[in-house]
């Protein structure tokens, strides 16, 4: 896998893609181990051979010998840093798990050979699996290159080393078959310069975490005698371009330096880098310095389901329940219906009344004045009529 982002291969896989970006990152900023088998129990044979441990290598001969075939050719033309070459056995649809497309790791790749112009790489197959016109390549990758500049005040040069193991996708479209994807599961990455070459420093994280949550990263130092070490500890989200981690170095007193951070809730993958500047012990000269890169793969936060199922007549939703219609809801529905249509009755009872106070009072006007005009005589007390009304006729006085 190419150096940080895995666009090209080296001998049967992809150069790590992340080695570009953390080399790259380590220059503007101025190991292999064996691969371990597992012991399984015998293969369980479940009557067919497509569900066994043991893949049969005699399958798929003829697609397996055309990959080799091209993954060995663009080995060759990686090391021989043709990009056009190299980029030619990439599909014009090629993304990879950090989201990078053709035309992010045709430049990427471009400038990491500017950066280390002499950069070689070299890759182990450890499993080739082959659907139709799908191939999945898994493999371990290395890759070694030397700096073009110096670092300023130093008269050094940096020395890269990168490591990792991932997947490569293929497609055959017509009769070649060509990249579609990758994803890198492991990746490891150190540049150093001057005395920091010969320095024992390991840099330890986990290799994937969930969005948004904690994790710790540590690096461990062995100074030589008659040296003093700052260190620093940054992480990042991957991004392209990739911008420069800033951070202030602290004093290496204790053997290990350790951090505690937070994933980034972006889902994006993220790149940590530790620093190490080793000075002399006054302090006043810069004798070397290393950095270290991880990979640390973010996995997106998990959707809360919710407890409903998708019908897929009327995209209708049915609660998650058995039965399927629980009673007590269909009962609390009706019921809820009735009151609906209870409340509405009453509105519109409401408004009729309201529509006939106006005619109600023209009636009432109506039969109080011919109430008035038909009522008799106030009667004096023991039912004798009153001969004098309560306001005197004109020109009579009381």
């Amino acid at each position: 896998m190419i150096p940080h982002m895995k666009p090209v291969l080296c001998n049967n896989s992809t150069v790590s893609r992340l080695l570009l970006i953390s080399a790259l990152t380590a220059s503007s900023l101025m190991l292999a181990a064996p691969v371990l088998a597992l012991e399984t129990s015998p293969a369980i044979t479940l009557g067919s051979q497509d569900f066994t441990l043991d893949s049969d290598d005699k399958e798929h001969e003829k697609e397996k010998k055309e990959i080799e075939n091209t993954l060995s050719n663009i080995e060759t033309l990686w090391n021989a840093h043709n990009l056009d070459g190299v980029m030619s056995n990439y599909s014009d649809d090629y993304v990879n798990n950090d989201g990078l497309d053709k035309k992010a790791v045709t430049t990427l790749t471009q400038d990491f050979w500017k950066t280390y112009p002499d950069a070689k790489s070299v890759s182990k197959t450890k499993q080739v699996r082959i659907e139709g016109n799908f191939a999945t390549i898994e493999s371990r990758d290395m890759a070694v290159g030397t700096t073009s500049k110096e670092m300023p005040g130093m008269s050094s040069k940096g020395e890269l080393q990168s490591l990792s193991e991932g997947q490569l996708y293929l497609k055959k479209i017509g009769n070649a078959w060509k990249i579609v994807g990758d994803r890198i599961d492991y990746e490891k990455v150190k540049v150093a310069f001057g005395l920091a070459k010969q320095l024992n420093a390991v840099f330890t994280a986990p290799e994937q975490v969930k969005a948004g949550k904690q994790y710790s990263a540590k690096l461990e130092v062995s100074l030589p005698p008659g040296l003093f070490a700052v260190g620093s500890i940054t992480s990042q989200p991957l991004r392209f371009p990739q911008p420069s981690p800033t951070d202030s170095p602290r004093p290496l007193e204790a053997p290990a330096l350790e951090r505690v951070m937070s994933a980034n809730n972006e889902n994006r993958n993220e790149l940590l880098t530790a620093t190490v500047i080793l000075t002399n012990p006054m302090r006043t000269s810069v004798m070397g310095v290393s950095f270290l890169t991880r990979r640390m793969n973010v996995i997106a936060e998990p959707v809360p389901v919710k407890d409903e199922v998708q019908v897929a007549e009327g995209d209708k939703k049915l609660p998650r329940k058995h039965p399927a219609f629980d009673e007590k809801d269909e009962k609390k529905s009706e019921d809820k219906k009735v009151e609906e249509k209870k409340l509405d009755d009453k509105k519109s009872e409401d408004k009729k009344a309201e529509e006939k106070k106006p005619e109600e009072k023209k009636v009432d006007a109506k039969a109080d004045d011919e109430k008035k005009s038909t009522a008799k005589p106030a009667e004096q007390p023991g039912g004798k009529p009153s001969g004098k009304s309560s306001v005197a006729p004109v020109g009579e006085s009381k």
